[in-house]
């Protein structure tokens, strides 16, 4: 088959469907059509989304347009539940932490410590120089555009979203004349010559004809098991009742380990190729990973983004499924790791975080905490989705601190590197001093 697909049909749940059918029509040339087909509702949820975000990027949403969508903006969030004294860990994006000498700040701080005796207290200096995640426990706000050459220009600010309303923004903003809606509670999938989807019959008995079928009705993952990535540290914490639910704390959204027995434990699940022939699966049809980090919120952005680089797509599709399934691949191998993390690093004493700490660990996630708790490195892989800051950040916080440090450190003096440190912890708190309050944002928001 030759030529160009000129139909797209997207089906699943509203939630879900706007996103990519937003997307869609923001992205595609007016000849071609888009059939969204609305079924129930998705279960409505929060999702915490980076501000910068390159989907956002590519709808040409900036913070404006995503207070008009109810977001409410955080600076970082606290993971609850994970250690055994029950602290819970602030976790903030990051820019790189200003370096001394060209050095990593963490590796000068673990020399300093090395040379006062105080390696036991690594961790906790270090935090000082958190300067994102400190902000987001003061409850402060603001953008790396307010300040670009200060301290500010680390900031990865945070949209806190409630899923519903998301979509309700993006269906309310879609007025391209090539989308069609509809509305149907079941439908038929009408197979033609080597299972290829030629038909979506609605069931009020309209056909549709189907170009590409854009799948969104969440799978059964017992039903997929053949077609599935192996992800046996995620399915050991669903097994033994661990799950996750992000809350609208204050000034801290936070994810917490929801009670034994409350939890969705739907099993986790991503296909290994969820494009196949004309039919596209996508979101919740296509992988389930966590609540955790808004994992399956970031799937669906990301599925979204990854289709519109696949388009327009030939009759045929064979290219263009290849290249989706192999950045759906991607994708599913960034997120399950920075999910894994946190339960492989978990403190707790219980028979079940015991089983998940001894589960095996995503083969980049090892590489990780092996580099960085032996030489305080970390290796850097195709598709990172949170920066490297954030990476050292939250294995520090973790407890994974380095056993040594790079040797170029001890040529300086140490009163040379303490100034340094002071100067540079100076700098970080007078910036900390004069942010606004996440309320005064809000209310610049309002003004502007």
């Amino acid at each position: 088959m030759t030529g160009e697909c000129g139909t797209i049909v997207v089906v699943g749940g509203y939630e879900d469907i706007w996103p990519v059918a937003g997307l869609l029509a923001s992205q595609l040339p007016p000849h071609l059509t888009v059939h969204v087909i609305e079924q129930s509702a998705s279960a409505s949820s929060l999702a915490l989304l980076p501000v910068d975000d390159r989907y956002f990027g590519a709808l040409g949403w900036g913070v404006a347009e995503l207070a008009a969508a109810g977001a409410r903006f955080t600076l970082g969030f606290a993971l609850d539940g994970l250690r055994e004294d029950g602290i819970p860990i602030v976790a903030a994006p990051s820019g790189d932490l200003p370096a001394i000498a060209g050095l990593a700040l963490h590796q000068i701080l673990r020399r300093v410590a090395a040379q006062a005796g105080a390696l036991d207290r690594l961790a906790e200096l270090y935090h000082g120089f958190s300067f994102c995640a400190r902000a987001a426990e003061s409850g402060k706000m603001a953008l790396p555009a307010d300040g670009p050459d200060t301290p500010l220009a680390m900031l990865g600010p945070l949209a806190l979203l409630n899923r519903a309303a998301l979509a309700e923004a993006l269906d309310r903003g879609c007025a391209a004349p090539n989308l069609v809606r509809h509305t149907a509670s079941v439908i038929a999938l009408e197979r033609g010559e080597g299972e290829v989807v030629g038909t979506v019959r609605l069931a009020g008995g309209e056909r549709l004809e189907t170009g590409l079928l854009v799948d969104l009705r969440p799978s059964d993952p017992a039903s997929v098991r053949d077609d599935a990535v192996p992800m046996p540290l995620l399915e050991t914490a669903q097994s033994r009742g661990i799950a996750f639910e992000l809350r609208a704390g204050q000034p801290l959204p936070a994810y917490h380990v929801k009670p034994l027995g409350e939890g969705d434990l739907s099993r986790p699940f991503a296909l290994a190729a969820p494009w196949q022939g004309n039919h596209l699966r996508l979101g919740p049809a296509a992988g389930l990973i966590s609540g955790l980090f808004s994992a399956d919120s970031r799937l669906l952005l990301a599925h979204a983004l990854h289709l519109v680089q696949c388009l327009p797509a030939t009759r045929d599709m064979i290219v263009e499924a290849r290249r989706f399934n192999a950045l759906h691949a991607r994708t599913i191998e960034r997120l399950g790791e920075l999910v894994a993390a946190p339960l492989a690093l978990n403190t707790r004493s219980e028979q079940e975080w015991q089983a998940v700490r001894a589960s095996p660990v995503p083969e980049a996630l090892r590489l990780r905490i092996d580099q960085f708790r032996n030489r305080g490195r970390l290796p850097e892989f195709d598709g990172e989705i949170v920066d490297r800051q954030f990476w050292i950040d939250l294995l520090m916080a973790s407890g994974v601190v380095p056993r040594s440090h790079d040797r170029r450190a001890d040529a300086f003096d140490p009163r040379q590197l303490d100034r340094a440190l002071g100067t540079v912890r100076a700098q970080l708190d007078q910036a900390l001093r004069a942010m606004p309050s996440q309320e005064e944002f809000a209310a610049r928001l309002i003004r502007n």
